[in-house]
């Protein structure tokens, strides 16, 4: 289990359902698109920075606009559900066109610390002898789950029928938790963000705010090297995909539906909300392993992503078939 150090176990675990809701409820206007805008010729890019570094100023502004309100509304969702779709691609060792794996699952988020991951159903693509691609239905031993209480993370780990818990140490404990390696997913403040990102609104992207972020910092860097965030231009303001583009070639894309803010829920409904959070129970006949601290911290080598695999691009793309 070496690749499982805890700080990336909890903040990857985490940061679907947080950056969900980092940007939701209510909208504003931003002015105009600035679809032509193209960056400064002036300065030189520091070493390192993307391409369309330094922005052009009505585009800098733009930007800057939509991460304020980001940060302004972040505080607002107690509580955020949704179903999703997850596409995962390797173009270098699977194929450049089709999902190595397409998955579907849920997630939740109640404010600020918890959350759960769930995938419910996963297809296998498989290389068939004639080239072309199939996908095969997986069994459940090869199933994702992991629930964030804001102290522990609880992995559910199907094919070894345990239940693993991992003891979050105090510095990635509750709020902190914007210290991770994806700050602007957990309600960060814009200036944390830009002082660890090049961020900014892509203006070749009509009719939605694509955000793109690229990492500063060698630390960041390590875990991805950018990612977007696809926001619909809509009152709900919520993410409709998340696409991690990481080293090697691999990225991964999450499409979100059904998704439900702050609802009314009766109190005993709300209380068996609450309970999904805090100390799961042990699934019958599995065993439930409490991982030692010391041992998470010395497990993974720098700069190892945990489980959300390698991955891929194309949020739009449809279901295998």
């Amino acid at each position: 289990m070496g690749w499982r150090s805890v700080s990336h176990v909890a903040t990857m675990a985490c940061s679907l359902f947080v950056i969900i809701t980092g940007v939701a409820h209510g909208q504003q206007q931003f002015g105009p698109r600035v679809a032509d805008a193209r960056r400064s010729q002036e300065p030189q890019s520091p070493q390192g920075a993307p391409a369309w570094f330094p922005l052009h100023p009505a585009l800098q502004k733009h930007t800057d606009d939509v991460l304020t309100f980001w940060e302004h509304h972040s505080g607002k969702i107690q509580r955020y559900r949704s179903d999703f779709q997850r596409w995962e691609y390797d173009k270098a060792n699977f194929d450049p066109v089709q999902a190595q794996t397409y998955a579907t699952g849920k997630v939740m988020y109640a404010q600020p610390d918890k959350g759960l991951f769930e995938v419910t159903a996963l297809q296998q693509g498989m290389r068939k002898e004639d080239g072309s691609i199939g996908y095969e239905v997986q069994k459940a031993t090869e199933f994702e789950k992991w629930i964030c209480d804001g102290t522990t993370v609880f992995e559910f780990d199907h094919r070894n029928k345990q239940l693993i818990e991992r003891g979050l140490p105090p510095e990635m404990q509750g709020k902190q938790i914007v210290e991770g390696p994806l700050p602007f997913l957990f309600g960060a403040k814009k200036a944390q963000i830009e002082a660890r990102y090049w961020i900014r609104i892509n203006p070749d992207k009509r009719d939605v705010f694509w955000l793109e972020a690229v990492p500063k910092h060698r630390e960041d860097a390590a875990n991805f090297r950018k990612i977007d965030i696809v926001i619909p231009d809509n009152k709900e303001f919520l993410p409709k995909a998340i696409i991690l583009h990481h080293r090697g070639g691999t990225q991964t894309t999450f499409e979100f539906t059904n998704q439900e803010t702050n609802w009314n829920d009766a109190l005993e409904k709300l209380v068996i909300w609450n309970r999904a959070f805090f100390n799961p129970a042990t699934p019958s006949g599995w065993k439930r392993v409490k991982e030692p601290l010391s041992q998470q911290q010395t497990a993974q080598p720098q700069g190892q992503l945990p489980p959300f695999r390698q991955a891929q691009q194309g949020f739009q793309q449809p279901a295998p078939r």
